[in-house]
């Protein structure tokens, strides 16, 4: 008996040990993120006695300030507050991975020093941190104007070597300085959904970079093959593959299937790679997991965890069946490409400048996952430069520079051919001085080779100009 009640306390001690462990690993994992829902009493309490400091953008302008009765005040244009909608969300909560909600902490004071707290002390109203944002408002209004207009989508561009944001926009907008006119959160215009991080789309061609470092690594010789597509492939008594509408590319090296976006080859190597090897590139790249960023929200891409047919694996391998993906993440997947297979944590603060002017920088660059080999990345990234100049994607060159890119058209598969395709375009500038990466989808917008990649050349130009 006193042997086994020693052994049921010893028991006993270590589950609550071990309950405390991951009580203490939550709250340093998660606890910013339950500090600022919008549930948060404590955090709408202060929202009453505290006035929230200034929100900027990278190159000093004033994005949101605050009225001497503490009222918010937009200090930029209509156009430029619509276009930054969702990267400043609302003071309400009804878009709570904007900055006003993520970033109360900071805004709030919570987070203020020691010597900020002190010197605040017999204020009538204690006052927030200003916040300096990474975004630079002259390209996210620029994204803005040059948007499909009559389409939903978003465009996502960061620096693929300090994780720096450049411009998160989601289209349709809002305007948060009359939050009365906000669509409900059931509105299926989804106008409070930031699709730049939060949006899942199918994912197209793009994710047949995912397909080329899977085979790159598993098939020796993959690189020497030479691939036949004659337009249409069986794959299952009910399935075939289907490529340029029947028409089909010719015999093709394993090059030109990535520059044309060939379908056939694509689908072949799935099948040869198998669901498990596949799966695994993929959750190497981000898909299936839980991203956990300080400065944003970033919703996890969707990889099947299981396939019914070689059918589904095979249009699972061009970036169909049930694949779903968020535009934030492929554009830091193809910023890996251009980082030698390191994949860096975004990061949406650059710094924060206290109640007495003290300023602390808050980029910090970090590795987020070691996506792939850097030899992998180095093919990879020769192959998305001769797409943009031979292939689908020449409508993203921009003059001068060398781009490296992948177009995508994803079939909307539940509309039944009602809706036209999403298009898709994910590359960056292969270039040290300018390493931006861009993510674009336009909602029902086509051809991703047509309508994305246009519109991802025209951003990547406007981001190097402002940069020079």
């Amino acid at each position: 008996m006193k042997r086994n009640a020693r052994a049921v306390l010893c028991a006993m001690l270590a589950l609550f040990a071990a309950l405390g462990g991951y009580f203490f690993y939550a709250v340093y994992n998660n606890g910013s993120r339950w500090f600022t829902t919008p549930y948060n009493t404590r955090l709408r309490q202060a929202r009453g006695s505290v006035i929230a400091g200034d929100i900027l953008d990278r190159n000093g302008t004033v994005l949101v300030t605050s009225a001497a009765d503490g009222s918010r005040e937009y200090p930029t244009s209509r156009e430029t507050r619509k276009a930054l909608s969702h990267v400043l969300g609302d003071v309400q909560g009804q878009v709570p991975t904007g900055a006003e909600s993520f970033l109360a902490a900071d805004l709030l004071g919570f987070n203020a020093s020691l010597s900020d707290r002190v010197s605040q002390l017999f204020a009538e109203k204690r006052r927030g941190s200003d916040v300096i944002l990474t975004i630079d408002a002259d390209l996210q209004t620029y994204i803005a104007q040059q948007f499909p207009e009559d389409h939903n989508g978003a465009v996502a561009v960061l620096n693929y070597k300090t994780g720096e944001v450049l411009a998160l926009y989601s289209k349709p907008e809002y305007d948060a300085k009359h939050p009365e006119n906000f669509a409900g959160a059931d509105d299926e215009s989804g106008v409070l959904l930031n699709r730049a991080t939060q949006g899942r789309y199918a994912p197209g061609s793009v994710f047949k970079i995912v397909t080329l470092a899977c085979a790159l690594e598993n098939i020796p010789g993959v690189q020497e093959r030479t691939f036949k597509c004659e337009g249409v492939y069986p794959v299952t008594e009910e399935m075939d593959l289907i490529d340029t509408e029947g028409e089909g590319h010719g015999e093709l090296t394993l090059e030109e299937a990535f520059a044309k976006s060939c379908n056939i080859a694509f689908g072949q190597l799935a099948l040869e790679l198998g669901e498990d090897k596949l799966r695994a590139t993929a959750e190497r790249m981000g898909f299936n997991g839980n991203f956990l960023f300080e400065d944003l929200i970033v919703y996890e891409s969707i990889f099947p965890q299981t396939m019914k047919d070689e059918g589904e694996l095979a249009w699972t391998g061009v970036g169909q069946g049930n694949l779903m993906a968020v535009p934030m993440h492929m554009a830091l997947i193809a910023g890996a490409v251009g980082n030698g297979g390191t994949m860096v944590e975004p990061q949406l603060v650059l710094a924060v400048r206290g109640a007495s002017g003290g300023e602390s920088s808050r980029l910090n660059p970090r590795a987020a996952l070691q996506c792939m080999r850097q030899d992998v990345a180095a093919t990879i990234e020769a192959y998305m430069i001769e797409t943009v100049e031979n292939g689908t994607g020449t409508r993203a060159a921009v003059e001068g520079h060398t781009i490296a890119g992948k177009t995508g058209t994803a079939q909307v598969n539940s509309s039944g051919g009602k809706y036209s395709p999403h298009a898709w375009f994910v590359g960056y500038c292969a270039e040290e001085d300018f390493p931006y990466a861009i993510a674009v989808v336009v909602e029902n917008g086509g051809s991703g080779g047509s309508t994305a990649a246009r519109l991802a050349g025209k951003v990547l130009s406007r981001a190097i100009k402002n940069a020079q």
